[in-house]
């Protein structure tokens, strides 16, 4: 009876081990909540400006639909649990004070959901670093958000200078000055085509696929927006070549006299835009003109089933006819 006891408490003890993994791993297989660049500062030790010597990428290439770039992106796919080792030479420390040229940074190459931090070969990179005083190596702060790959001159410059910014903003003392200041900051950033969404998204969630795992508490700085910087945010609205999920944040923040030209301006966009993308403007189309012919229209559109073979035909059809609907 002692037996049948302690074979049935180990049964016990080892279905709550698998239950405990199988619920970890459900946890990790989840998008982190997204790391803005204001986050990455304050939360990083160590900002650097680096160029990276990692010749030999462990694992297969795989293509990558990257929602927010609106592109297809190359990540390595790994053994689970692999590990990824990246020298970076480092060209300028932003913050922390480092006093060598050479660090070694340690990324868990083999991890798919939530993304790892990527440090390909030879690239010059914005790295956000942390590292624990027991460890020989650095870490990424926010995984695959910590690490910016720098592809233009342009894109280093308009990064390098809001980070710069935002350290000065954090000496303020006064919280009300520093928030004041923090708001004029996320203006500016969303300005700026490079750093765009850094700025939108903390101004506005609403109408960014990304929000749904945004597990933060909103810090509401578009209550602290004056009337000139909407102006402003406006005129960059309207100024943006294409629409993608950061304009669409921009454009919660228009006034009420500005929804006839932003519908116009939505629906312009809406024929060149992917699935996922086009599916977010008839939702924000729809919040202006809340028509039930839309709304059917539009639920059909969500309905599109990507095993069926005439999927494009059929896509195509939806939004020609959400178009000629709105605009009658």
């Amino acid at each position: 009876m002692d037996i049948e006891k302690r074979y049935d408490q180990l049964m016990k003890h080892l279905f709550l081990i698998i239950f405990l993994q199988l619920i970890t791993q459900t946890v990790f297989a989840f998008p982190i909540t997204p790391q803005t660049l204001r986050k990455l500062i304050e939360n990083s030790q160590y900002i650097v400006i680096a160029k990276v010597d990692n010749p030999e990428p462990k694992g297969e290439p795989v293509k990558i639909f990257d929602k927010e770039k609106n592109d297809t992106v190359i990540m390595y796919r790994m053994t689970f649990g692999g590990d990824g080792l990246a020298d970076l030479h480092i060209n300028e420390c932003l913050k922390g004070d480092l006093s060598v040229a050479r660090i070694q940074v340690s990324y868990e190459a083999g991890m798919i959901c939530p993304a790892p931090a990527s440090y390909p070969d030879q690239k010059i990179v914005i790295a956000f670093l942390y590292k624990k005083e027991t460890d020989s190596t650095f870490s990424t702060e926010g995984l695959s958000y910590g690490s910016k790959m720098m592809y233009s001159e342009e894109a280093l410059s308009a990064y390098r200078a809001s980070i710069l910014a935002y350290l000065e903003i954090l000496k303020i003392a006064n919280l009300n000055e520093r928030k004041k200041a923090t708001v004029e900051w996320l203006v500016r950033c969303s300005e700026n085509n490079y750093t765009r969404w850094d700025g939108a998204y903390e101004l506005s969630r609403e109408g960014h696929y990304i929000a749904y795992y945004d597990r933060s508490t909103d810090s509401e700085f578009y209550k602290k927006l004056t009337k000139s910087q909407l102006q402003r945010l406006d005129s960059t609205f309207f100024a943006a070549e294409t629409i993608g999920y950061s304009e669409l944040c921009l454009s919660n923040l228009l006034s009420k006299q500005s929804y006839p030209r932003l519908k116009a301006h939505l629906l312009h966009h809406l024929e060149s835009a992917n699935y996922y993308l086009a599916s977010n403007i008839m939702k924000r189309i729809i919040d202006l003109d809340p028509s039930k012919e839309l709304l059917s229209v539009y639920e059909e559109f969500r309905n599109i089933s990507f095993d069926d073979r005439e999927i494009e035909g059929k896509y195509q059809i939806l939004v020609k006819q959400f178009v000629r609907v709105a605009s009658e």
